[in-house]
């Protein structure tokens, strides 16, 4: 208890985004949503006084989940509030923290204990990328390390005005808002844009250049159908009302019954992984196994690349499309496609099968399992026709479709992201995922929304 007086005491002393007086219209929810998004995107362009001109982008590929921009002072990204908000889950979930957030003071307290762990893990995570990834200007260090954390905190009071004034979640907000903006950039920006190497493929008269930038255009569209369609296939599990004899429904077990929070867990350990690799690329043996780096002079200093290890697998090949199109059309093999391919085939594997392995521990520490949604059910008042309403009862027949769909959607997702990765879009294959996700999810939350606002007195009936 004296930690819990501890967690408490700070949290009483840390400011606080205050709830609207009034619930605010459907219109005002928008503006403060759009807001926040804007100030977002503006962050991302404000790089951190003491920062040198360059910045080491090796974990660019896994920012996009981190909503986060290398060089600026959102480089943290929500890396440390998704941390938090995953660690204490799972610390609920397993029973190591004891608490029920279906009360109101053990939810105070778990709010609590994440906004602290989150801005202690700010400034740690502030710590290792000033250390690892940014070149500050000498003597100005610490001063970077600071603005970085204060960025990430900036995001996590954010996401706490979106939750309250706005729309949907803050986090989800920027990581749609990041995908988008670098989908934009990258098809028609001002500077190597898709459009323009298409243009300037059709200008040249070249087969290969022009089949490049309309594979990513269609491999974009074909992702976002695909996660589309998939957010819409769902099993139904007939329930009914017990203290209604004959009222009953079906409850729909989605594919993507957890969404996209393996693939996420999945990629944040390739990251760390890949990160513990960076710091111990001079250590003999280890450097061996996690990997090897090459240095490449700059102007700015040396940049390091990824030549071998188990980080070298766990990022998928650059160009591999370009590569394998032009051979094609040339019939001349491209140097070192042989390696790019076995490596791209290593990387569909691990972060498929690493996807499912996440899955299937999630689905059991966050209180989505059988036994839990059972619980649930019988606690409601609903049973599965045909069978006692007794939680071990429905939870048997729950056990027929969950932990199956559970696997087959986490092994989706993350086939889905390793081949949109591999292959190319304007966008990786995360960010596609998780963007489809978030609009998808921002849909069904602004026809909830524009429903209750014609007719508030159904507030009572979807809670």
């Amino acid at each position: 208890m004296n930690l819990r007086r501890t967690v408490e005491k700070l949290y009483s002393l840390l400011p606080e985004v205050a709830p609207p007086p009034t619930p605010p219209t459907l219109k005002e929810k928008l503006m403060w949503t759009g807001a926040a998004l804007v100030l977002f995107f503006i962050m991302g362009y404000v790089r951190p006084w003491g920062l040198s001109a360059a910045a080491n982008e090796q974990l660019n590929f896994f920012a996009i989940i981190l909503a986060s921009s290398l060089g600026s002072i959102i480089t943290a990204g929500i890396g440390p509030i998704v941390l938090a908000s995953i660690i204490l889950q799972l610390f609920v979930g397993s029973g190591i923290l004891n608490l029920d957030l279906s009360r109101p003071e053990d939810r105070v307290y778990f709010t609590g204990l994440q906004k602290l762990l989150a801005i202690v893990l700010a400034f740690f995570e502030a710590f290792v990328y000033t250390k690892s990834y940014l070149i500050p200007v000498p003597g100005f260090e610490w001063l970077v390390i600071l603005q970085v954390a204060l960025g990430s905190i900036l995001l996590m009071y954010l996401d706490e005005l979106v939750m309250k004034w706005g729309i949907g979640s803050g986090i989800s907000l920027f990581i749609a808002g990041g995908v988008a903006q670098r989908i934009f950039v990258r098809l028609a920006g001002p500077e190597g844009s898709v459009l323009e190497e298409l243009v300037a493929a059709l200008t040249a008269g070249s087969l290969a250049q022009v089949l490049v930038p309309l594979w990513l255009i269609i491999a974009t569209v074909i992702v976002f159908l695909l996660v589309v369609y998939a957010e819409g296939i769902h099993v139904e599990i007939p329930i009914t009302w017990a203290r209604a004899r004959g009222v009953g429904g079906r409850y729909p077990l989605k594919l993507l019954y957890l969404s996209n929070i393996p693939v996420i867990l999945a990629a944040a350990l390739f990251a760390n992984i890949q990160l513990i690799a960076y710091l111990t690329k001079d250590i003999p043996y280890i450097s061996w196994i996690l990997g090897q780096y090459r240095e490449i002079p700059t102007e700015n200093g040396v940049q390091y690349e990824l030549v071998g290890g188990l980080a070298y697998f766990l990022n998928p090949p650059a160009g591999l499309i370009e590569k394998l199109i032009t051979t094609l059309v040339t019939g001349v093999p491209y140097e070192g496609l042989g390696m790019d391919i076995l490596r791209a085939l290593v990387y569909m594997i691990l972060l498929t099968t690493t996807s499912v392995f996440f899955g299937k521990l999630w689905l059991e520490l966050s209180g989505m399992g059988p036994r839990q949604i059972a619980e649930q059910l019988v606690r409601s008042g609903f049973t599965v026709p045909g069978f006692r309403r007794d939680p071990r009862v429905v939870e048997k027949v729950l056990e027929r479709y969950i932990p199956a769909v559970a696997v087959l959607g986490s092994a989706l997702v993350g086939f889905l992201a390793a081949f949109t990765d591999v292959f190319g879009a304007l966008a990786s294959g995360m960010g596609i995922l998780l963007a489809v996700s978030v609009v998808y999810r921002y849909y069904e939350i602004l026809m909830r929304e524009r429903l209750l606002e014609q007719h508030p007195q159904l507030e009572k009936v979807l809670g």
